[in-house]
């Protein structure tokens, strides 16, 4: 089922449209996952199947496409599995994700974009069965990070050590509506709005919880893995808007600068087996 709403360019469809309620399980947790996608046809099917095969019962999945024009909106209309999709144009992918906060009606919120997948078909149920962490506020886990090569586990980091840059992926962190609505994602930071909502959760207080599960697979290369530098001066002002930062945070930013220039620098004249290798060390 797809619509086109009149006076835009813009399609939405779904099993929402036609009665479909995800919500099927009493006194459970209820969860939705938003895919953001923009002209991702090759991978974007991998993602939807990882979300339909969890074996918790209470999960809405929204998939919000940039007005893809490559074969992902065929894709997205042909899914029965996803509660809700929308296609229109957007400024980008925290603009996307934002757009998905407000079309979601879950209490959860998780955020598994486009080529990314769960770890396995029993990740949520892990930690959701039975109103688990009903007292946490947002709850975050473990990451496998696919370099092409070979798979690496990442593990979460402690969320005191946030002001060092982020602990944990966001595909791993599952974070209550109201906390995203409190917030959003300010999509000024191009590359760092999650970093942004992160921290300022942390700063007002908002309960955290980490879970010793790897619950996310992602693949290397995302655009703060790409554009580290921008990312890095992007966490800096984010902090400095959120923290009274003392000279030692100050001088530590700086040099990391100085080393994430350095490695970028290294690594675009270094063998590309020998740049493989080093990730495998990290």
């Amino acid at each position: 089922m797809s619509a086109t709403v009149p006076g835009f360019e813009r399609l939405e469809g779904g099993r929402r449209l036609v009665g479909g309620n995800p919500w099927i399980l009493e006194n459970a947790a209820r969860i939705t996952v938003i895919t953001v996608v923009y002209n991702d046809v090759a991978h974007l099917q991998r993602t939807i199947d990882s979300v339909a095969s969890q074996t918790y019962g209470n999960i809405e999945h929204i998939i919000i496409d940039g007005r893809s024009a490559d074969g992902t909106l065929q894709i997205i209309e042909c899914c029965q599995s996803v509660d809700y999709w929308l296609s229109e144009s957007d400024s980008g992918i925290y603009d996307a994700m934002n757009k998905g906060i407000d079309c979601s009606t879950g209490e959860w919120i998780n955020f598994m974009n486009s080529g990314d997948v769960f770890f396995n078909e029993n990740v949520i149920g892990d930690i959701f069965f039975n109103n688990q962490h009903c007292s946490s506020e947002l709850i975050y886990g473990d990451v496998e990070v696919d370099y092409g090569g070979f798979k690496k586990i990442r593990r979460a980091g402690a969320i005191e050590r946030l002001k060092h840059g982020m602990q944990f992926s966001h595909q791993s962190l599952f974070a209550k509506r109201s906390v995203l609505l409190a917030f959003g994602l300010d999509s000024s930071y191009r590359t760092a709005a999650d970093y942004n909502f992160v921290i300022a959760s942390w700063v007002k207080n908002f309960r955290f919880e980490y879970v010793e599960l790897v619950v996310s697979s992602i693949s290397a290369g995302g655009v703060s893995d790409v554009k580290r530098l921008q990312s890095h001066y992007q966490r800096v002002d984010i902090l400095s808007s959120h923290l009274k930062l003392t000279n030692v945070d100050k001088v530590w930013m700086y040099c990391q600068g100085l080393y994430i220039r350095g490695a970028d620098s290294l690594k675009s004249v270094l063998p590309a087996r020998l740049v493989d290798w080093i990730k495998r060390a990290k």
